[in-house]
């Protein structure tokens, strides 16, 4: 086929039927696209190197070059071929869609995007100005501008103009809503046109705005030249309607294609028809987003995208290879049945007991965390037995993922989670929490004792080993429990001296208080308000003092000082002022956005995930865990900005179209040929409800088939590997 297509590129661009594809859930989608592109273009050992593929996001690019890895490795085939160029063009998710994009060659023309961390300043500035005084400022404010932030993405993500937002039926909707959302709706109109004039200004467009242009400018040219090498889009499933144009354009290329992940091609008409229109298509305009159940169905972003590419469901081919880890082809028929519309739900009574099987996949529920971690831990462990077998765990639920890497300790199995943790869990960010805790407060106890007593802390004291510099800190920290001393370091200075004299005059605390107050210093000299980038700078003088170069040595330390190197020099070119008491939670809320990833290195046959890491990503067993409610899926974020109305009515995404995702990352796990579907009764401090996708696969199987898909084993052996015979 591609051979063909290719043979219309001497007349220019050819009309014919747009060339798009799918890969179903149960054939494993990284695997099977490079085991059809490498006979497609893989001829010679240059043959790839010409193609260019477009990927969601670079997660999926190193997911796919594994693949092309593992491709080349399987059948004895010689290693060295040339990889394909891997573009990310960002997807679903907003921290993907504003990732890299096309190459800057091609971005003549096109206004540079502003500083995000910058823009975010900048907005918190204008906020002020339009609020007034009487409402909360600082660390609130900051958190309004970003929120603000984002909404501005979203809705340039949907390419919404802001015309739109004047027109005479917004209007009358905002009108109809009550009057707090009034009164937000008119401020966030009038920020949004402050600030589009300030980025006129100076030159400069939104990121997503710019992500646009540049989708428009590729489009145009190669519909109108197209490109010397085969280009195809891979896995991207983003909706949004300038990547929509772009795909239509990489669809419609003499050696072009569009892959879809786990397109249903077996649905029923009825039940894609109650899907409703999802949308109209790219050049229609109009809503985009409708609203009740079937926005979260797994395949309605994808008819979403269709519509919008102006692409027909009968034109959609199956990609005929399968991956290396491919499910039962019956598979397939029991994942649409499972997902089926509320209204074509009703069939399950109808089917026979072989439909309804879900042959491979278990379900283990659990009394709570502790013994679903170390149940899932047994699974990997005896899933590594067998030679060759790859193992993923995917959830949500970072501290879930956590706990098995820590049972998992047991067997010396070092697993990474590629997740990764918010910067706040990890030594350098506790660290800087702890400094502006202390700068904050006035050297409280509890904060100071914790900083004192951090990891990190005392390593510049060279001359002080760090069992004498922990003892000082205990016995400091002894002498504290009791009335709270007066803020500041003059009360803790006299404290000191008096556990010296206690203990005999001999002056080694007293000298190591001396060493901690000279790198408190900067902290204490800042005033109630003032410049961030100050504060920022004091933060920085103060780590170096008690940690020396250790705090940026670690990828968590590298993390935190490009953190704190951005926001300082944004905060000085802005003129951010922020009240020193809200430095600790404006802090907390920056770090929580940033995530320290493992290095490589841990088990070469086990992977931790989390949604966004799973998407193309296969393995012999897959253990989906975290199932319920308010974790996958996740709780709905409540809109602070605009009524939910509006939104739906200028066609923004909200909460339930992101349950329809996380529906369509289960079903893509549901593809592999071993399933554990893995949720406990209830969390660390209550009770929880197990995941709707759950429930809906016990209420497909039905009671006694349901009882027959559970794990038992890997439930008895978590309740026996911690118990022990009784001593004699």
């Amino acid at each position: 086929m591609v051979e063909g297509r290719a043979s219309a590129r001497a007349g220019g661009p050819a009309h014919h039927s747009p060339a798009v594809y799918s890969i179903a859930a149960h054939r494993g989608f990284a695997d099977a696209l490079v085991a059809g592109l490498i006979p497609r273009y893989g001829a010679g050992p240059m043959g790839l190197a010409g193609l260019t593929l477009l990927v969601p996001s670079q997660r999926a690019a190193r997911t796919i070059t594994e693949a092309f890895i593992r491709a080349m490795g399987a059948g004895g085939r010689v290693a060295g071929l040339l990889l394909p160029r891997l573009v990310a063009v960002g997807d679903l998710d907003l921290d993907e869609a504003l990732g890299p994009l096309f190459d800057p060659l091609d971005a003549e023309g096109i206004a540079p995007a502003a500083d995000p961390t910058r823009r975010w300043l900048r907005l918190a500035g204008l906020l002020a100005a339009i609020e007034g005084p009487e409402v909360a400022g600082g660390a609130a404010r900051l958190r309004r501008a970003r929120e603000a932030a984002r909404m501005l993405d979203r809705l340039q993500v949907e390419g919404i103009a802001p015309d739109s937002l004047l027109d005479e039926e917004v209007i009358a909707l905002v009108g109809e809503q009550a009057e707090h959302w009034r009164d937000a709706t008119r401020d966030f109109l009038k920020l949004h046109a402050l600030w589009r004039f300030d980025c006129a200004g100076r030159g400069e467009v939104d990121p997503p705005e710019r992500r646009n242009a540049l989708f428009a400018a590729a489009a145009a040219r190669w519909q109108a030249q197209p490109p010397a090498g085969p280009i195809v889009a891979a896995g991207v499933t983003s909706a949004s309607p300038a990547l929509a144009r772009l795909l239509r354009v990489v669809a419609g290329l003499p050696d072009g294609a569009v892959i879809l992940p786990d397109f249903d091609l077996a649905m029923d008409e009825e039940v894609w028809a109650e899907l409703g229109l999802a949308g109209a298509p790219a050049e229609a305009g109009g809503p985009a987003f409708g609203s009740g159940d079937a926005v979260t169905h797994p395949q309605y972003h994808l008819k979403l995208l269709l519509n919008r590419m102006g692409v027909a469901r009968t034109e959609v081919q199956p990609w005929h290879r399968a991956g290396l880890a491919a499910a039962p082809p019956e598979r397939a028929r029991a994942l649409s049945a499972l997902f089926l519309p509320p209204q074509a739900s009703a069939r399950w009574v109808d089917l026979p007991e072989p439909a309804r099987r879900l042959a491979g996949v278990r379900l283990m529920p659990t009394a709570g965390p502790a013994e679903e971690a170390r149940a899932l831990a047994i699974l990997i462990r005896q899933a590594l037995e067998e030679p060759g077998k790859r193992v993923a765990l995917v959830t949500p639920d970072r501290a879930l993922a956590g706990r098995v890497v820590a049972q998992l300790g047991r067997w010396g199995i070092a697993a990474d989670d590629s997740a990764g943790q918010p910067l706040t869990r990890k030594a350098a960010g506790r660290l800087a929490l702890l400094l502006a805790e202390v700068a904050a407060e006035g050297a409280p106890p509890v904060p100071l004792i914790a900083l004192l007593s951090h990891p990190l802390v005392g390593r510049a004291l060279a001359e002080m080993p760090r069992g004498q510099w922990l003892e000082q800190a205990r016995a400091l920290d002894l002498a504290l429990r009791g009335p709270r001393p007066d803020a500041g370091l003059a009360p803790l200075r006299a404290l000191v001296e008096q556990i010296s004299r206690r203990q005999g005059g001999e002056g080694a605390i007293l000298g190591w208080w001396q060493a901690v107050e000279a790198a408190l210093a900067p902290l204490f000299a800042l005033p109630p308000e003032g410049p961030l980038a100050d504060q920022i700078d004091a933060l920085i003088l103060a780590a170096e003092a008690l940690c020396g170069e250790a705090v940026w040595a670690e990828a968590d330390g590298r993390l935190l000082g490009g953190l704190l190197e951005d926001w300082r020099a944004a905060a000085a070119a802005e003129d951010t002022v922020l009240p020193l008491r809200d430095l600790p939670a404006a802090l907390r809320d920056g770090l929580e956005e940033v995530a320290v990833r493992p290095a490589w290195g841990g088990h070469p046959r086990v992977a931790i995930y989390g949604l966004l890491e799973a998407r193309m990503a296969r393995a012999d067993l897959m253990l989906c865990a975290g199932l319920v409610e308010g974790v996958w899926p996740g709780a709905p974020a409540p809109e602070p900005l605009l009524p939910p109305a509006l939104l739906r009515h200028l066609g923004v995404p909200g909460a339930d179209f992101r349950i329809g995702l996380a529906a369509h990352d289960l079903a893509a796990c549901l593809g592999a040929p071993q399933v554990v579907l893995s949720w406990a009764a209830r969390d660390a401090s209550a009770p929880v409800i197990p995941s709707r996708f759950v429930l809906r696969v016990e209420a497909m199987l039905g009671a006694d088939l349901a009882a027959r898909h559970h794990e038992r084993q890997a439930l008895e052996w978590a309740a026996a590997i911690d118990s022990r015979p009784e001593a004699p």
